[in-house]
C-alpha cells in the first residue's frame, strides 16, 4: 500500500514534465533548441518522480503501519500500536496511540467487571438465570442448574422452558420482558418434589442482550424453621399443660377428701412433688438452652483428663442406671487431655448416657469411647435400643423432636439440643448414626486446644477436679 501510494505521488510529479514534453513537441519539433529543451525536460520528469516517491514514501509508511495496528485491533490484539514519527505524520501516528490505548483500558475494566459480575452471581446460593428479550438463556450461575437439573452450558441459547419445564415460571417471565416491564415475585411450588421457590423477575434496563434476570430462592429451610417453630409452642404448651392439669386434679382431690388418711395424704403430696419437678426440669432446660444458644452461657476451659470425667459422671448417674437395668461400660482409653469446660462437658455426657438408658431395653449394654483423632477428641457412646430411622437422623438434635417410636418415652426432648449447643460452644461437632445391626452411636468431636467461647478476661483453670 505505502509503494503504491509513493508511486502515485511519482507519477502526479512526472505528469507535470510529460505534459511540458508534448506541448512542446508541438510548438517546436523542428527547432534545434528543441532538442535541448526535450533533454531538459526529461531531466526535469525523472527528478520529479524522484522527488515524489520520496516526499510520498514517509507518509504511505505511517499509512501502512496504523492500517495494520488496526487490523491487528480488530482481530483482538489490543496491544497493537504504531511506531512514533516526526513530520506531518506524527499527529496521525500519537492519535491512534492515544485511541488504542483507551480502548484497550474500556475493553480490559468491561471484561474485568463482567468477571466479577459473574464471580458474584456464581458464588451466590440462590439461582439466577440472565434471560433475552426471546426468551433464550444467557447465563446461568451453578445454583440455578443444580436446582433444575440442567447441564448450564447446554441451557446457553436455549428458550428457558426447555430448562425449566414449568409454564408458571415461564410465564413469569415473559410478563417480565413485556411492557411495562416491572419486577414481579411470586411463590412457586416446582418440579416432582415441589419445590417451594420464591420467584423474582427484575428487567434489565438497557442490558444488551440481558433482558431480564430471575432470581430462584429455596424456602425449604424456611418453611422448616417455621415448622420447628410451631412445634416448639406446641410442645412446650403440651409439656406444661400435662403436669400442671395433673396438679390441678390432684389439689382438687384432695379438697374433696381432707379427711383422707395420712397415706393418701402422702400419697397426693408424693405425686403432686413428682409433677412440680417434671414442670421444673423443663423451665430450667429451656432456660439453660436459651441461655447457651444466646452465648450467655460462661465458660471456663481447663485442661481436663476426657475419659476419667466420663467415667466420673458413670458413677454419678449409678442410681439411674441401676433403675434401668443396664449396664454402662466406662471407655479403656486413659489419659487423653482436652481443654474444656468441666461442667459443660459433665452435662453432655449425662444427657447422652441418659437418653441412651431411655431407649435401652432392660439387661443392655451401653459402651462409651474416647478416640484419639489428631487435633481432635472423639466421645462416643453406643447404645443396644431400637436405632433411629434414617430420616429422623437430622432432626434428632432439634428441640423437643421425638420420632413416632420414642413418643411413648418419658423426657421432652430438650437433651440433645443442650449437647448440641455445648459442643457447639467449644468449638466442636456432634453426630448421630444408626449401624445396620441396630442402636444408636453418638458422637463428639471436641478440638484438643479451647477454640470457643470464653469470657473477656478469664485464664483458663488447669487439672481443678
Amino acid at each position: 500500500m505505502r509503494r503504491g501510494l509513493a508511486l502515485r505521488g511519482a507519477v502526479v510529479a512526472g505528469a507535470v514534465g510529460v505534459g511540458e514534453l508534448f506541448f512542446g513537441l508541438i510548438l517546436g519539433f523542428y527547432d534545434y533548441d528543441w532538442w535541448v529543451r526535450l533533454l531538459g525536460t526529461v531531466a526535469a520528469v525523472a527528478v520529479g518522480i524522484a522527488v515524489g516517491y520520496l516526499a510520498f514514501r514517509q507518509p504511505a509508511d505511517a499509512i501502512e503501519d496504523v492500517s495494520r495496528a488496526a487490523k491487528g485491533i480488530a482481530r483482538g490484539e489490543l496491544d497493537k500500536r504504531v511506531v512514533d514519527t516526526t513530520g506531518p505524520t506524527a499527529d496521525l501516528a500519537e492519535n491512534f496511540n492515544t485511541m488504542a490505548a483507551r480502548l484497550q483500558h474500556l475493553v480490559e475494566e468491561t471484561t474485568a467487571a463482567r468477571v466479577r459480575v459473574e464471580a458474584v452471581l456464581a458464588a451466590t446460593a440462590d439461582a439466577m438465570i440472565a434471560i433475552g428479550a426471546d426468551t433464550r438463556v444467557r447465563y446461568m450461575n451453578p445454583a440455578a442448574a443444580t436446582l433444575l437439573g440442567v447441564d448450564k452450558d447446554e441451557a446457553l441459547g436455549r428458550p428457558f422452558i426447555e430448562s425449566a419445564r414449568d409454564y408458571e415460571l415461564d410465564e413469569l417471565v415473559r410478563r417480565a420482558i413485556s411492557p411495562p416491564r416491572s419486577t414481579e415475585s411470586v411463590v412457586v411450588t416446582f418440579g416432582p418434589q415441589r419445590i417451594p421457590l420464591r420467584a423474582v423477575a427484575v428487567p434489565i434496563v438497557g442490558g444488551g442482550e440481558w433482558s431480564m434476570l430471575l432470581v430462584l430462592n429455596d424456602l425449604t429451610e424456611v418453611q422448616r424453621v417455621d415448622r420447628i417453630r410451631r412445634d416448639f409452642v406446641s410442645n412446650v404448651s403440651h409439656e406444661l399443660r400435662t403436669p400442671v392439669a395433673a396438679m390441678l386434679a390432684l389439689v382438687e382431690t384432695m379438697e374433696d377428701e381432707l379427711e383422707a388418711s395420712p397415706e393418701e395424704r402422702k400419697e397426693f403430696v408424693e405425686r403432686l412433688k413428682q409433677q412440680t419437678e417434671r414442670m421444673s426440669t423443663l423451665v430450667n432446660e429451656l432456660l439453660d438452652l436459651s441461655r447457651i444458644e444466646s452465648g450467655a452461657i460462661v465458660l471456663h476451659p481447663e485442661e481436663l483428663d476426657l475419659p476419667a470425667v466420663v467415667s466420673e459422671t458413670i458413677d454419678l448417674m449409678k442410681p439411674r442406671i441401676d433403675k434401668a437395668g443396664v449396664t454402662v461400660h466406662p471407655p479403656e482409653a486413659e489419659g487423653m487431655l482436652v481443654e474444656a469446660d468441666r461442667t459443660s462437658i459433665i452435662r453432655l455426657v449425662t444427657n447422652l448416657l441418659d437418653n441412651a438408658i431411655k431407649y435401652s431395653p432392660k439387661g443392655a449394654q451401653i459402651w462409651t469411647a474416647v478416640q484419639d483423632e489428631g487435633e481432635l477428641v472423639a466421645l462416643a457412646v453406643k447404645d443396644e435400643g431400637e436405632g433411629i430411622p434414617e430420616h429422623d437422623l437430622p432432626r434428632v438434635f432439634e428441640r423437643f423432636y421425638k420420632s413416632e417410636q420414642s413418643r411413648h418415652t418419658q423426657g421432652v426432648g430438650l437433651g440433645l439440643a443442650i449437647v448440641k449447643h455445648l459442643v457447639r460452644a467449644h468449638g466442636g461437632t456432634v453426630e448421630a448414626s444408626s449401624p445396620e445391626e441396630g442402636g444408636t452411636i453418638f458422637t463428639v468431636r471436641l478440638p484438643r486446644k479451647f477454640v470457643g467461647m470464653q469470657p473477656e478476661h478469664s485464664v483458663p483453670r488447669r487439672g481443678h477436679r
